[in-house]
């Protein structure tokens, strides 16, 4: 079945309730064992899907989503932790350049990081073998800078494209955050994005990773985290986009 929607995802309901709240006459269902809100954003149609956290549960849950209809973007979004040395702020936005997988490789022999390439490609893209970093397409990456640069102007908030790095196990010192920014200069660290944009490349569907910094990356103090604003300021992001350039990017 062909859509001409927009998925937006993220691990948790509250990281899109903002979103949720601003789609006109919503429609609530289950689509392979998830819950997805389906509707319009100022005449756009538009899916919202709660994944669950980790790229095992976003597969699943985008997969089938896909399967239902195929949309004609998908985003990813929510919060995320930030490095430090990307220059990056809790509350700031960051758009992903690319994925990286920093998991999926051969253990080196002193164990340490960077992993040790694959001997083969888990997936191709215009004949790129892709082995754990996933391209996405910067010319949607740029434009969606451009918006939101604009959207943020004067409310003290970067917007910043980079690499992210995607975890199954959470960075919880500062000496792995330190190694994890040297070997990849990454700006910020997530637990989805790698999943999502496997299957973007797989079904041949754009791209765009939004989320904002909740936290930074190392040692684990939750007392100086800000969900809440991350939340917010994600879905605010998010919506901008909806509303400026979409429908005519795509």
């Amino acid at each position: 079945m062909i859509n001409s929607d927009i998925i937006v995802l993220a691990a948790v309901e509250e990281e899109l309730s903002k979103l949720i709240d601003r789609i006109e006459n919503p429609i609530f269902s289950i689509v392979g064992g998830r819950r997805i809100t389906c509707g319009y954003i100022e005449g756009k149609p538009v899916r919202v899907l709660i994944t669950g956290p980790g790229t095992v549960n976003t597969v699943q849950s985008l997969t089938a989503a896909i399967e239902n209809a195929r949309p004609s973007l998908i985003i990813q979004s929510g919060c995320a932790g930030a490095f430090r040395e990307s220059g990056l702020n809790i509350g700031d936005i960051g758009i992903a350049t690319e994925e990286i997988d920093i998991q999926l490789g051969i253990e080196a022999e002193d164990s340490r990081l960077p992993l040790n390439e694959l001997p083969f490609s888990i997936i191709k893209s215009s004949n790129i073998d892709i082995k754990n970093r996933y391209p996405l397409d910067i010319k949607l990456v740029n434009q969606a800078s451009e918006t939101l640069t604009k959207v943020f102007e004067g409310k003290s908030v970067q917007v910043v494209n980079g690499s992210f790095v995607t975890v199954s196990t959470i960075t919880a010192t500062d000496s792995r955050a330190k190694d994890i920014y040297k070997y990849y200069s990454s700006c910020m660290e997530g637990m989805e994005g790698a999943g999502t944009a496997h299957l973007a490349i797989h079904y041949d569907i754009p791209f765009l990773e939004i989320r904002s910094a909740s936290n930074f990356v190392g040692k684990r103090d939750r007392s100086s985290w800000n969900l809440s604003l991350a939340f917010e300021r994600g879905a605010m992001a998010v919506l901008n986009l909806i509303h400026d350039f979409l429908s005519e990017a795509l």
